[in-house]
Protein backbone atom coordinates (compact mmCIF):
# COMPACT_ATOMS: atom_id res chain seq x y z
CA UNK A 1 0.00 0.00 0.00
CA UNK A 2 2.62 2.43 -0.66
CA UNK A 3 5.07 3.37 -3.73
CA UNK A 4 8.52 2.63 -3.09
CA UNK A 5 9.79 4.60 -6.18
CA UNK A 6 12.36 6.32 -3.39
CA UNK A 7 12.93 4.99 -0.22
CA UNK A 8 15.64 2.23 -0.40
CA UNK A 9 17.49 2.67 2.44
CA UNK A 10 21.33 0.82 3.36
CA UNK A 11 22.41 0.38 6.70
CA UNK A 12 25.94 0.84 8.35
CA UNK A 13 27.80 -2.07 9.06
CA UNK A 14 28.06 -1.28 12.52
CA UNK A 15 23.82 -0.83 12.99
CA UNK A 16 23.64 -4.11 11.27
CA UNK A 17 25.66 -6.14 13.76
CA UNK A 18 24.51 -4.20 16.72
CA UNK A 19 21.17 -4.67 15.67
CA UNK A 20 20.78 -8.35 16.90
CA UNK A 21 20.58 -6.19 20.32
CA UNK A 22 17.29 -4.96 19.56
CA UNK A 23 15.52 -3.36 22.86
CA UNK A 24 12.14 -1.97 22.20
CA UNK A 25 9.29 -2.68 19.02
CA UNK A 26 6.64 -0.57 17.88
CA UNK A 27 3.68 -0.85 15.41
CA UNK A 28 3.59 2.30 13.32
CA UNK A 29 0.50 2.65 11.32
CA UNK A 30 0.16 6.04 8.57
CA UNK A 31 -3.04 7.55 7.89
CA UNK A 32 -4.06 8.01 4.11
CA UNK A 33 -3.08 10.10 1.61
CA UNK A 34 -3.55 11.26 -1.83
CA UNK A 35 -2.08 9.38 -3.87
CA UNK A 36 -4.65 6.31 -5.19
CA UNK A 37 -1.64 3.25 -3.53
CA UNK A 38 -2.10 5.91 -0.51
CA UNK A 39 -5.85 5.00 0.04
CA UNK A 40 -5.65 2.02 2.79
CA UNK A 41 -2.54 3.69 4.98
CA UNK A 42 0.32 2.32 5.40
CA UNK A 43 2.46 0.51 8.38
CA UNK A 44 5.64 -0.56 9.90
CA UNK A 45 7.44 -2.07 12.42
CA UNK A 46 10.06 0.04 14.08
CA UNK A 47 12.85 -1.61 16.16
CA UNK A 48 15.14 0.97 18.45
CA UNK A 49 18.28 0.30 20.35
CA UNK A 50 19.80 3.29 21.78
CA UNK A 51 22.95 1.65 22.59
CA UNK A 52 23.68 0.06 19.47
CA UNK A 53 22.39 2.86 17.60
CA UNK A 54 19.58 0.80 15.68
CA UNK A 55 16.44 2.91 14.87
CA UNK A 56 14.86 1.74 12.12
CA UNK A 57 11.35 1.18 10.53
CA UNK A 58 11.03 -2.00 8.27
CA UNK A 59 7.47 -2.09 5.76
CA UNK A 60 6.33 -4.26 2.74
CA UNK A 61 4.05 -3.36 -0.15
CA UNK A 62 6.91 -1.54 -2.10
CA UNK A 63 7.03 -1.13 -5.74
CA UNK A 64 8.87 0.15 -8.46
CA UNK A 65 6.97 1.78 -11.43
CA UNK A 66 10.14 2.19 -13.47
CA UNK A 67 10.97 -1.31 -13.89
CA UNK A 68 10.82 -3.19 -17.19
CA UNK A 69 7.73 -4.77 -17.73
CA UNK A 70 5.81 -3.06 -14.60
CA UNK A 71 2.43 -2.44 -15.59
CA UNK A 72 2.32 -5.25 -18.15
CA UNK A 73 2.77 -7.30 -15.16
CA UNK A 74 -0.07 -5.55 -12.74
CA UNK A 75 -2.65 -6.35 -15.58
CA UNK A 76 -1.49 -9.90 -15.50
CA UNK A 77 -1.77 -9.88 -11.97
CA UNK A 78 1.83 -10.61 -11.46
CA UNK A 79 2.51 -7.99 -9.06
CA UNK A 80 6.27 -8.17 -7.40
CA UNK A 81 6.47 -6.06 -4.37
CA UNK A 82 9.04 -6.04 -1.68
CA UNK A 83 9.99 -4.75 1.90
CA UNK A 84 12.41 -1.76 2.78
CA UNK A 85 13.82 -0.05 6.08
CA UNK A 86 14.44 3.54 6.58
CA UNK A 87 15.85 5.52 9.72
CA UNK A 88 12.78 6.39 11.43
CA UNK A 89 13.47 9.98 11.48
CA UNK A 90 13.50 10.01 7.83
CA UNK A 91 10.81 8.06 7.75
CA UNK A 92 8.62 10.14 9.64
CA UNK A 93 9.69 13.34 8.21
CA UNK A 94 8.44 12.21 5.03
CA UNK A 95 4.72 11.26 6.27
CA UNK A 96 4.67 14.24 7.95
CA UNK A 97 5.48 16.20 4.37
CA UNK A 98 3.12 14.77 2.61
CA UNK A 99 0.46 15.32 5.71
CA UNK A 100 -0.19 11.38 6.66
CA UNK A 101 -1.34 10.48 9.99
CA UNK A 102 1.32 8.67 12.88
CA UNK A 103 0.37 6.58 15.14
CA UNK A 104 2.92 4.71 17.22
CA UNK A 105 1.99 1.51 19.58
CA UNK A 106 4.66 0.46 21.55
CA UNK A 107 4.72 -3.22 22.13
CA UNK A 108 4.63 -5.62 25.56
CA UNK A 109 7.55 -7.61 23.99
CA UNK A 110 10.38 -9.36 25.87
CA UNK A 111 14.00 -8.29 24.28
CA UNK A 112 14.48 -11.81 22.97
CA UNK A 113 10.97 -11.96 20.99
CA UNK A 114 12.67 -8.11 19.93
CA UNK A 115 15.69 -9.87 18.84
CA UNK A 116 13.50 -12.40 16.91
CA UNK A 117 11.90 -9.82 14.99
CA UNK A 118 14.44 -8.20 13.99
CA UNK A 119 15.94 -10.75 12.45
CA UNK A 120 12.82 -12.16 10.62
CA UNK A 121 12.35 -8.76 9.49
CA UNK A 122 16.42 -8.57 8.40
CA UNK A 123 15.84 -12.03 6.54
CA UNK A 124 12.22 -10.83 4.61
CA UNK A 125 13.76 -7.57 3.23
CA UNK A 126 17.65 -8.16 2.70
CA UNK A 127 19.48 -8.39 0.52
CA UNK A 128 17.17 -5.91 -1.13
CA UNK A 129 15.20 -6.23 -2.72
CA UNK A 130 13.34 -9.77 -2.12
CA UNK A 131 10.19 -9.78 -4.07
CA UNK A 132 6.76 -10.92 -3.42
CA UNK A 133 3.91 -12.16 -5.31
CA UNK A 134 1.32 -8.90 -3.69
CA UNK A 135 -1.92 -9.13 -3.43
CA UNK A 136 -4.41 -6.45 -1.86
CA UNK A 137 -6.23 -8.57 1.00
CA UNK A 138 -3.76 -11.28 1.78
CA UNK A 139 -0.08 -10.42 0.82
CA UNK A 140 0.28 -6.42 1.51
CA UNK A 141 1.95 -4.48 4.08
CA UNK A 142 -0.64 -5.14 7.30
CA UNK A 143 -0.39 -8.89 6.82
CA UNK A 144 3.34 -9.17 6.44
CA UNK A 145 3.62 -6.80 9.80
CA UNK A 146 0.58 -9.28 11.09
CA UNK A 147 2.15 -12.89 10.33
CA UNK A 148 5.70 -11.90 11.58
CA UNK A 149 4.65 -10.28 14.46
CA UNK A 150 2.23 -14.30 14.75
CA UNK A 151 5.25 -15.92 14.56
CA UNK A 152 7.41 -14.36 17.29
CA UNK A 153 4.45 -14.86 19.53
CA UNK A 154 3.95 -18.60 18.64
CA UNK A 155 0.75 -18.16 17.15
CA UNK A 156 -1.25 -16.22 19.81
CA UNK A 157 -1.96 -13.69 17.56
CA UNK A 158 -3.49 -16.10 14.64
CA UNK A 159 -5.43 -18.20 17.68
CA UNK A 160 -7.41 -14.67 19.34
CA UNK A 161 -8.09 -12.83 16.01
CA UNK A 162 -9.27 -15.69 14.01
CA UNK A 163 -11.65 -16.51 16.49
CA UNK A 164 -13.21 -12.74 16.27
CA UNK A 165 -15.84 -11.67 13.54
CA UNK A 166 -14.61 -9.14 11.50
CA UNK A 167 -16.49 -5.86 12.33
CA UNK A 168 -16.83 -5.57 8.27
CA UNK A 169 -16.03 -7.27 4.81
CA UNK A 170 -13.40 -6.69 2.30
CA UNK A 171 -16.52 -5.22 0.25
CA UNK A 172 -17.36 -2.51 2.46
CA UNK A 173 -13.49 -1.75 3.74
CA UNK A 174 -12.82 -0.76 0.28
CA UNK A 175 -15.69 1.17 0.34
CA UNK A 176 -15.24 3.18 3.11
CA UNK A 177 -11.41 3.50 2.02
CA UNK A 178 -12.08 5.11 -1.78
CA UNK A 179 -15.51 6.67 -1.26
CA UNK A 180 -13.87 10.36 -1.15
CA UNK A 181 -12.80 9.46 -4.64
CA UNK A 182 -15.71 8.85 -6.63
CA UNK A 183 -14.24 7.75 -9.90
CA UNK A 184 -11.54 5.60 -8.48
CA UNK A 185 -14.06 4.12 -6.16
CA UNK A 186 -16.85 3.39 -9.19
CA UNK A 187 -13.94 1.34 -11.12
CA UNK A 188 -13.19 -0.92 -8.35
CA UNK A 189 -16.30 -1.32 -7.09
CA UNK A 190 -17.25 -2.44 -10.82
CA UNK A 191 -14.48 -4.40 -11.15
CA UNK A 192 -13.83 -6.65 -7.79
CA UNK A 193 -16.05 -9.81 -7.61
CA UNK A 194 -18.13 -11.89 -5.35
CA UNK A 195 -15.05 -12.96 -3.56
CA UNK A 196 -14.67 -9.76 -1.46
CA UNK A 197 -18.23 -10.13 -0.28
CA UNK A 198 -18.11 -13.21 2.49
CA UNK A 199 -17.47 -12.68 5.55
CA UNK A 200 -14.37 -12.63 7.35
CA UNK A 201 -12.68 -12.96 10.78
CA UNK A 202 -10.56 -9.92 12.57
CA UNK A 203 -7.15 -11.76 11.26
CA UNK A 204 -7.88 -11.56 7.52
CA UNK A 205 -9.31 -7.80 8.37
CA UNK A 206 -6.33 -7.33 9.64
CA UNK A 207 -5.00 -6.58 5.83
CA UNK A 208 -6.22 -2.76 7.06
CA UNK A 209 -3.07 -0.89 8.64
CA UNK A 210 -5.56 0.75 11.05
CA UNK A 211 -7.32 -2.43 11.68
CA UNK A 212 -4.52 -4.26 12.98
CA UNK A 213 -3.78 -1.64 15.40
CA UNK A 214 -7.55 -1.43 16.92
CA UNK A 215 -7.38 -5.21 17.20
CA UNK A 216 -4.00 -5.67 19.01
CA UNK A 217 -5.54 -2.86 21.50
CA UNK A 218 -7.51 -5.76 23.02
CA UNK A 219 -5.19 -8.43 23.05
CA UNK A 220 -3.39 -9.92 26.10
CA UNK A 221 -0.53 -12.35 26.28
CA UNK A 222 0.26 -13.96 29.79
CA UNK A 223 -2.25 -11.88 31.06
CA UNK A 224 -0.42 -8.32 30.02
CA UNK A 225 -1.57 -6.24 26.97
CA UNK A 226 0.39 -6.61 24.18
CA UNK A 227 0.11 -2.84 23.14
CA UNK A 228 1.49 -1.13 26.36
CA UNK A 229 1.20 2.86 24.87
CA UNK A 230 -0.62 4.03 22.25
CA UNK A 231 0.28 7.56 20.66
CA UNK A 232 -1.04 9.54 17.97
CA UNK A 233 2.50 11.65 17.13
CA UNK A 234 1.29 13.40 14.10
CA UNK A 235 -2.54 13.88 12.67
CA UNK A 236 -3.26 15.30 9.16
CA UNK A 237 -4.85 18.26 8.51
CA UNK A 238 -6.64 16.76 5.29
CA UNK A 239 -6.45 12.75 5.23
CA UNK A 240 -9.18 11.14 7.58
CA UNK A 241 -9.37 7.37 7.81
CA UNK A 242 -13.44 6.83 6.87
CA UNK A 243 -15.85 4.93 8.74
CA UNK A 244 -18.86 5.56 6.88
CA UNK A 245 -19.24 2.22 4.35
CA UNK A 246 -22.01 3.21 2.20
CA UNK A 247 -21.25 4.74 -1.50
CA UNK A 248 -21.97 7.86 -3.07
CA UNK A 249 -25.50 6.84 -3.61
CA UNK A 250 -26.67 10.03 -4.34
CA UNK A 251 -23.95 10.75 -7.33
CA UNK A 252 -24.92 7.21 -8.95
CA UNK A 253 -28.64 8.27 -8.62
CA UNK A 254 -27.79 11.11 -10.52
CA UNK A 255 -26.21 9.86 -13.14
CA UNK A 256 -28.38 7.44 -13.75
CA UNK A 257 -31.23 9.96 -14.02
CA UNK A 258 -28.95 12.15 -16.86
CA UNK A 259 -28.24 9.11 -18.61
CA UNK A 260 -32.25 8.41 -19.41
CA UNK A 261 -32.23 11.96 -20.51
CA UNK A 262 -29.26 12.47 -22.28
CA UNK A 263 -29.89 8.91 -24.64
CA UNK A 264 -33.37 8.90 -24.25
CA UNK A 265 -34.46 12.77 -25.14
CA UNK A 266 -33.06 13.30 -28.18
CA UNK A 267 -33.76 9.72 -29.96
CA UNK A 268 -37.08 10.08 -29.19
CA UNK A 269 -37.23 13.80 -30.52
CA UNK A 270 -34.75 14.16 -33.19
CA UNK A 271 -34.16 11.37 -36.37
CA UNK A 272 -30.93 9.95 -37.62
CA UNK A 273 -27.61 9.27 -36.76
CA UNK A 274 -27.05 12.77 -34.80
CA UNK A 275 -29.81 12.49 -32.32
CA UNK A 276 -28.40 8.81 -31.88
CA UNK A 277 -25.00 10.00 -30.38
CA UNK A 278 -25.75 9.31 -26.63
CA UNK A 279 -26.78 6.45 -27.53
CA UNK A 280 -23.44 5.33 -29.49
CA UNK A 281 -21.40 6.56 -26.75
CA UNK A 282 -23.58 4.73 -23.79
CA UNK A 283 -22.73 1.84 -26.13
CA UNK A 284 -19.23 2.20 -26.47
CA UNK A 285 -19.39 2.47 -22.65
CA UNK A 286 -21.02 -0.47 -21.36
CA UNK A 287 -19.55 -2.35 -24.42
CA UNK A 288 -15.67 -2.04 -23.32
CA UNK A 289 -16.60 -2.04 -19.69
CA UNK A 290 -17.95 -5.67 -19.90
CA UNK A 291 -14.92 -6.25 -22.08
CA UNK A 292 -12.75 -5.19 -19.78
CA UNK A 293 -14.57 -6.87 -16.85
CA UNK A 294 -14.18 -10.27 -19.26
CA UNK A 295 -10.66 -9.89 -19.71
CA UNK A 296 -9.92 -9.58 -15.81
CA UNK A 297 -11.69 -12.42 -15.20
CA UNK A 298 -10.73 -14.77 -17.86
CA UNK A 299 -7.11 -13.70 -18.92
CA UNK A 300 -5.79 -12.22 -15.78
CA UNK A 301 -4.44 -13.48 -11.70
CA UNK A 302 -6.48 -11.05 -10.15
CA UNK A 303 -8.73 -13.36 -8.58
CA UNK A 304 -10.77 -10.74 -6.80
CA UNK A 305 -12.45 -9.85 -9.92
CA UNK A 306 -13.35 -13.09 -10.98
CA UNK A 307 -17.12 -14.32 -11.36
CA UNK A 308 -18.26 -10.66 -11.94
CA UNK A 309 -22.24 -10.26 -11.69
CA UNK A 310 -21.70 -6.86 -13.55
CA UNK A 311 -21.39 -8.81 -15.88
CA UNK A 312 -24.94 -9.06 -16.84
CA UNK A 313 -25.18 -5.53 -17.07
CA UNK A 314 -21.62 -4.46 -18.58
CA UNK A 315 -21.56 -6.74 -21.46
CA UNK A 316 -19.39 -6.75 -24.88
CA UNK A 317 -22.50 -7.85 -26.46
CA UNK A 318 -23.48 -4.02 -26.49
CA UNK A 319 -21.17 -3.37 -29.29
CA UNK A 320 -23.19 -5.75 -31.65
CA UNK A 321 -25.23 -3.11 -32.16
CA UNK A 322 -22.62 -0.73 -33.37
CA UNK A 323 -22.44 -2.98 -36.27
CA UNK A 324 -24.65 -2.51 -39.87
CA UNK A 325 -27.02 -5.15 -40.55
CA UNK A 326 -27.21 -8.68 -38.24
CA UNK A 327 -30.97 -7.56 -38.11
CA UNK A 328 -31.75 -11.21 -36.65
CA UNK A 329 -28.52 -11.57 -34.38
CA UNK A 330 -28.91 -7.95 -33.01
CA UNK A 331 -32.53 -9.63 -32.20
CA UNK A 332 -31.28 -12.20 -30.00
CA UNK A 333 -28.65 -9.75 -28.47
CA UNK A 334 -31.00 -7.58 -27.17
CA UNK A 335 -33.78 -10.33 -25.68
CA UNK A 336 -30.33 -11.64 -24.12
CA UNK A 337 -29.04 -8.24 -22.27
CA UNK A 338 -32.29 -7.08 -21.47
CA UNK A 339 -32.98 -10.77 -19.38
CA UNK A 340 -29.07 -10.01 -18.23
CA UNK A 341 -30.08 -6.11 -16.77
CA UNK A 342 -33.03 -7.71 -15.39
CA UNK A 343 -31.83 -10.53 -13.51
CA UNK A 344 -28.35 -8.85 -12.98
CA UNK A 345 -30.50 -5.81 -11.24
CA UNK A 346 -32.60 -8.31 -8.95
CA UNK A 347 -29.54 -10.64 -8.21
CA UNK A 348 -27.01 -7.38 -7.67
CA UNK A 349 -29.30 -5.37 -5.17
CA UNK A 350 -29.91 -8.60 -2.79
CA UNK A 351 -28.49 -6.99 0.43
CA UNK A 352 -27.82 -11.10 1.48
CA UNK A 353 -26.59 -12.10 -2.16
CA UNK A 354 -23.54 -13.25 -3.33
CA UNK A 355 -22.27 -10.36 -4.44
CA UNK A 356 -23.91 -6.83 -3.18
CA UNK A 357 -23.56 -3.94 -5.47
CA UNK A 358 -26.76 -1.47 -5.28
CA UNK A 359 -25.26 2.11 -5.16
CA UNK A 360 -23.68 1.28 -8.72
CA UNK A 361 -26.82 0.12 -10.12
CA UNK A 362 -28.29 2.84 -9.43
CA UNK A 363 -26.59 4.49 -12.65
CA UNK A 364 -25.92 1.22 -14.09
CA UNK A 365 -29.43 -0.03 -14.28
CA UNK A 366 -31.21 3.38 -15.96
CA UNK A 367 -27.85 3.69 -18.55
CA UNK A 368 -28.63 0.25 -19.90
CA UNK A 369 -32.15 0.27 -20.02
CA UNK A 370 -32.15 3.57 -21.95
CA UNK A 371 -29.98 1.45 -23.97
CA UNK A 372 -32.43 -1.08 -24.53
CA UNK A 373 -35.03 1.52 -25.38
CA UNK A 374 -33.04 3.17 -27.98
CA UNK A 375 -32.08 -0.27 -29.38
CA UNK A 376 -35.68 -1.21 -29.48
CA UNK A 377 -36.71 1.95 -30.94
CA UNK A 378 -33.89 1.47 -34.00
CA UNK A 379 -35.01 -1.98 -34.65
CA UNK A 380 -38.75 0.01 -35.30
CA UNK A 381 -37.71 2.19 -37.41
CA UNK A 382 -35.67 0.07 -39.89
Amino acid sequence: MQSSVAVIVLFLGSVLANGLQAQQASLVTYGPGAEVWELFGHNALWIQNEDSGLDHTFSFGYFELDRPGFHRDFAEGIMLYFGAAAYSDDEFARYRQHDRSIRVQRLGLSPTQVRELYRLLHEAIFPQPQYYQYDYYRANCSTWLRDLLDQVLDGALAEHLQSEPARHNFRDHTRRMTRERFWIHTGIMLTLGPAIDRPRNAWEEAFLPDRLADWLVDMEIDGKPLVVSDEVIYVSRNHELAEKISGPRLGYAGLGLLSLILILWPAMKGQGAVSRIPWYFGLVAVGLGGSVLLFMWLRTGHEDTWNNAMLLLLNPLWLVFLLPGLAYFKRLCWWLLAAGVASGSLLLSWPDGFQFRFDQLLWITPLCVALLIVARLEKKSQ
